[in-house]
């Protein structure tokens, strides 16, 4: 995913997996039970919601001491990544709640934004970090701005060649824009460079290095990010 966080690589399967059961377990439960199939949906929507209250309420906290934290040092590259890192996490889950719920789909994206704003202020301090430009790729990525989020990693990739999340993601956004080919150049090198998948996501790296072998050199169809 160009949600596959370099230092938190392993939840975000394992709560997507959960979240895909519950909501087939839901399901079933409303056609074995179709008189009480109103019943079902409201609670199932409820859970939801309280899902995402709960993400929230984890969250905000966090953000506000950040952000008091800026107050005093605006300019602070520590504080500002933190406050990068806590909205990416905070966005994350909320986009994997919305999974379940589809009263937060879209709710993510003010998250990804305000994530995005604070790694633009960090890189703007330091720009030496290849972790956090990546990751400021991946908010761009998640906000629309494929574009930039492909000019930034590929620099990374660049400045930094052996690190593998900036392959994996590198090839995550040239999917997404129809560039097989370079695309499978970028997961296979991630690979190469991460084959037990300490800090990218191997199962899913070699899954695209399948499918795009069997693929044609170019398409214009886009693709979901893991």
């Amino acid at each position: 995913m160009a949600i596959n966080k370099s230092n938190s690589p392993t939840w975000v399967k394992i709560t997507l997996i959960v979240l895909i059961i519950a909501f087939v377990a839901s399901l079933i439960t409303i056609v074995a039970n179709p008189f009480q199939a109103s019943n079902t949906q409201t609670t199932g929507a409820q859970t939801g919601a309280d899902q995402v209250s709960q993400v929230d309420a984890q969250y905000q906290p966090q953000v506000a001491g950040l952000t008091s934290q800026l107050q005093s040092d605006p300019t602070s590259y520590t504080v500002l990544v933190n406050l990068g890192n806590t909205y990416f996490d905070w966005a994350a889950q909320i986009q994997q709640a919305s999974q379940a719920n589809t009263s937060a789909v879209g709710a993510d994206q003010p998250l990804w934004t305000s994530a995005k704003d604070a790694y633009a202020r960090a890189v703007a301090v330091s720009n030496k970090e290849s972790s956090v430009r990546t990751d400021y790729a991946i908010t761009l990525f998640y906000t629309g701005d494929t574009t930039k989020a492909i000019e930034i990693v590929t620099a990374v990739t660049k400045d930094d060649p052996k690190f593998p999340y900036g392959w994996f993601n590198l090839g995550i956004f040239k999917k997404a824009l129809g560039d097989n080919k370079t695309a499978l150049a970028a997961f296979q090198k991630a690979i190469e460079l991460d084959p037990k998948g300490a800090k990218i996501s191997i199962d899913y790296a070699k899954q695209q290095v399948t499918e795009l072998k069997a693929a044609p050199a170019s398409s214009t169809s886009a693709t979901s990010a893991p």
